[in-house]
């Protein structure tokens, strides 16, 4: 199975896929959402180059209907080099402010899909789109 397919798969499925450990915290802000990503190094396939532990993780933001029909999806790439001493630690945290679009017109959740691109392993994490609203 391609990459490319493997990630489809990813995006539609009703589970999350777990090959890497990611939870998510959210905090709701007017517009969108403060989205706070843990990730568990040892699921990651850090290559050690020039005395660094190095890794590239494709971070994909999914807003996807209940219908399972339309997905709106934007993605970016994090670089890693964590110095040696670091990698005892249980996670990186990658944090960002997006400014989500909670309910783009029939928009029912958004999958946090991370791909490590050394090891091509997937982790993702799926947020209710309610949780991604702030409160009056």
């Amino acid at each position: 199975m391609t990459l490319k397919d493997r990630f489809q798969q990813a995006v539609w499925r009703p589970l999350d896929v777990s090959e890497v450990s990611v939870t998510a915290g959210v905090s709701p802000q007017n517009p969108g959402a403060d989205i706070k990503l843990d990730i568990l190094t040892a699921d990651l396939g850090l290559q050690q180059r020039s005395g660094f532990w190095m890794d590239k993780l494709d971070i994909f933001m999914i807003q996807r209907d209940d219908a399972g029909i339309k997905a709106e999806v934007e993605g970016q790439t994090l670089g890693l080099r964590p110095q040696t001493r670091y990698l005892s630690e249980s996670a990186v945290q990658w944090s960002a402010v997006r400014v989500c679009r909670p309910h783009a017109r029939g928009m029912a959740s958004l999958r946090v899909l991370v791909v490590d691109e050394n090891s091509g392993r997937m982790g993702s994490v799926t947020i209710p789109a309610p949780a991604l609203e702030s409160k009056p």
